[in-house]
């Protein structure tokens, strides 16, 4: 994920949405990392050099581990490259397209009761893991017509979606969403920016991630995310408990950043009276893993940018008295985590970097 063309895209799809009226409340900055905690992040970030490259992958937009297998979306290439965990790319399957199978602008991807599910353009792309084309589902998700940045996760009552929903009636608001086989599906949890009128605030990224009780969702903007409980009737999801993440510290908003956030919807917004309000910090994180124990691994990005791989992110979880501790995995330009494995990107001129590291009895 890359910050600053996150918030500018973000931005000019949130405002051709959104037209509702208010100003904007105001609120506390949130602590920012310390020059000490920067350079326990940024110790050890060098890139992962001895990583065969891969040409024949594009990107590394997200990934999902089942089986022993890592299932690799390439949103640039429109592929899905199946990887082993000794990291050996196994085949590559479906293409660009947009008829039965093929993948138009995927988003995310998801292994669900073994099959490889993937959401393109408001549709479900499932295939075998061996790469044959099951079905293609429309998602019909209530009151979001026109889901955007989709995520997909895999539970035991049935397959996670979770969509931003902005639209004048609601503002900028994310749901969670099971669906069934059919597509259809029914509303598990929402969230909203917190801000009310003709207000867009930037970044507004919330975030899901399976876990053995249900789902975790929220927002990292704030301190904590909470733990859904997924009943078996059809009312919304309950929150079991909750977990914070305020002791991760947080790093500037790039100045070039928030001016191309500003210039991109200024004029647009200023016909309506738009108000963009664009956060002096970003988000702590913009993924986090349930791990094998029960704690969640967060992806947190670097104050620093490599020369060669761009803008790079690393894991952490809790440590002592409270303090980030990274895991021992190198810092990549993206990286996701499953129970078993850890798997790491890395752009390069020629192709895509990727290494996979066990994920096992880490302290």
């Amino acid at each position: 994920m890359v910050w600053g063309a996150t918030l500018v895209a973000a931005a000019a799809l949130a405002w051709s949405l959104l037209s509702v009226a208010g100003r904007p409340p105001q609120a506390a900055p949130p602590p920012t990392a310390s020059s000490e905690s920067l350079a326990e992040r940024t110790a050890g970030a060098s890139v992962f050099s001895s990583a065969p490259v891969f040409t024949s992958v594009l990107s590394a937009t997200d990934a999902a581990f089942a089986d022993s297998t890592w299932f690799v979306l390439d949103r640039r290439g429109r592929r899905i490259h199946r990887f082993s965990q000794a990291g050996d790319l196994l085949r590559s399957f479906a293409r660009r397209g947009e008829g039965p199978g093929e993948l138009a602008s995927p988003e995310a991807i998801a292994v669900h009761r073994g099959m490889v599910a993937v959401a393109d353009r408001g549709t479900l792309r499932l295939y075998e893991p061996d790469g044959a084309h099951i079905a293609d589902r429309r998602l019909a998700l209530d009151g979001c017509p026109l889901p955007l940045d989709v995520q997909v996760e895999s539970s035991l009552p049935g397959l996670l979606v979770m969509a931003q929903c902005t639209s004048p009636a609601r503002g900028q608001e994310t749901m969670v969403f099971l669906a069934n086989e059919t597509g259809s599906a029914r509303v598990l949890a929402s969230l909203t920016s917190g801000e009310r009128g003709r207000v867009l605030k930037f970044p507004f990224v919330p975030m899901i991630s399976a876990h053995a009780v249900g789902f975790v969702f929220g927002d990292p903007d704030l301190g904590c995310l909470d733990i859904y409980e997924i009943g078996a009737s059809d009312l919304p999801a309950t929150v079991a408990d909750s977990v914070c993440h305020d002791w991760i510290p947080r790093l500037p908003v790039p100045q070039e950043d928030a001016r191309a956030v500003h210039e991109d919807v200024r004029g647009a917004a200023a016909l309506t009276g738009t108000h963009v309000v664009v956060s002096a910090t970003l988000p702590p994180f913009d993924r986090a893993f349930a791990l094998a124990d029960g704690r969640l691994a967060y992806r947190v990005p670097l104050p620093v940018a490599d020369e060669d791989a761009g803008e790079l992110f690393r894991l952490v979880v809790r440590g002592e008295a409270d303090r980030e501790r990274a895991l021992p995995f190198p810092a990549a330009s993206a990286v996701f985590a499953s129970g078993e494995s850890v798997l790491a990107a890395w752009e390069a001129l020629e192709g895509i970097r990727i290494a996979v590291f066990p994920l096992l009895d880490q302290p």
